[in-house]
């Protein structure tokens, strides 16, 4: 038996416990994992909450990125290279219910973690750093572009806005004030988030591609800026996709060969990835409410 983070109805962060379960031996493809770390996501509180609906049955697990090292490996279990999986591996990436001291995970989906890479940094890297990458897979961008970031302190914007800066890009990035130095320090050129945005953006020259990495701020001021449709992309903005003609993020750059080289740039320092803070599986209520709430840039993690 293990523990995992759980919940018996949709609300908030409270309804969330921690209990035993029972873990299958893995699989054929899959592989099981000690949890060391667990990055929360805003999707993750979404799920919980009920804004997105699922017809699973209760109760449910929480959570989905991790890294750990793995404890079994079930028949033909390998890296996406072909190489087999063996009890021992450091490993990182993404599983249903990964809030849990254990979990059950395909092999195709993880990656070795970098020896170098701190685990907890590892642990909340799989969806927002992927999802950085396929912005810019899917708005290609490099020299002579400005790219408008929306929410560029989110865990997000940050990676997306370094990519965008070294691949030659200039940034400016959307934020709240007390966001600003942060930003300034990573090379990117910071502005005041909400109404107005569109004219704070135009004193500091044309803008030739946008990445909402939060809400639909940041498309509305493409929009008004004059960024072709074609060279805006969301992340969470479904109604304004289809209102504005914009790019969903794609999702075929969500790779673990992707996801081990942006943890290699981390690991090296050429990348900065914050963990704001970490928290006890047992204190899961309270890792929530942190994500749910104001928080310095950086990601909130679970150490089982």
């Amino acid at each position: 038996m293990s523990r995992a983070a759980m919940y018996n109805e949709a609300g908030g962060p409270e309804v969330l416990f921690v209990s035993e379960v029972e873990e299958p031996s893995p699989g054929a493809g899959k592989v099981l994992v000690a949890v060391e770390a667990a990055g929360l996501n805003p999707y993750d509180a979404k799920a919980r909450s009920g804004v997105i609906p699922s017809d699973a049955p209760f109760p449910r697990r929480i959570g989905g990125d991790f890294a750990g090292s793995v404890l079994a490996v079930g028949e033909g279990a390998s890296y996406t290279d072909g190489t087999p999986v063996s009890v021992g591996d450091a490993v990182m990436g993404r599983a249903a219910g990964a809030v849990a001291e254990q979990v059950i995970a395909r092999a195709v989906e993880i990656a070795q973690r970098p020896e170098a890479l701190a685990v907890e940094v590892a642990g909340g890297l799989h969806v927002a750093g992927l999802t950085a990458v396929s912005c810019l897979a899917t708005v290609p961008v490099g020299e002579g572009d400005v790219v408008l970031v929306g929410g560029a302190s989110g865990a997000v914007g940050l990676v997306a806005s370094q990519l965008a800066i070294a691949r030659g890009a200039r940034v400016i990035g959307s934020a709240s004030a007390a966001n600003h130095d942060f930003l300034r320090s990573l090379g990117v050129e910071p502005v005041e988030y909400g109404e107005g945005l569109a004219d704070r953006v135009r004193e500091l020259g044309a803008v030739t591609a946008v990445m909402d990495c939060h809400g639909r701020d940041a498309l509305d001021a493409g929009i008004n800026l004059g960024v072709p449709v074609d060279r805006m992309v969301a992340i969470a903005a479904y109604a304004a996709l289809d209102e504005l003609g914009v790019h969903n993020v794609e999702r075929d750059a969500r790779t673990p060969e992707n996801l081990r080289a942006l943890a290699e740039d981390i690991a090296a320092g050429r990348i900065v990835f914050p963990v704001v803070a970490t928290y006890p599986l047992d204190e899961v209520v309270e890792a929530f409410q942190a994500l749910e709430s104001s928080h310095e840039p950086g990601k909130i993690v679970i150490l089982p």
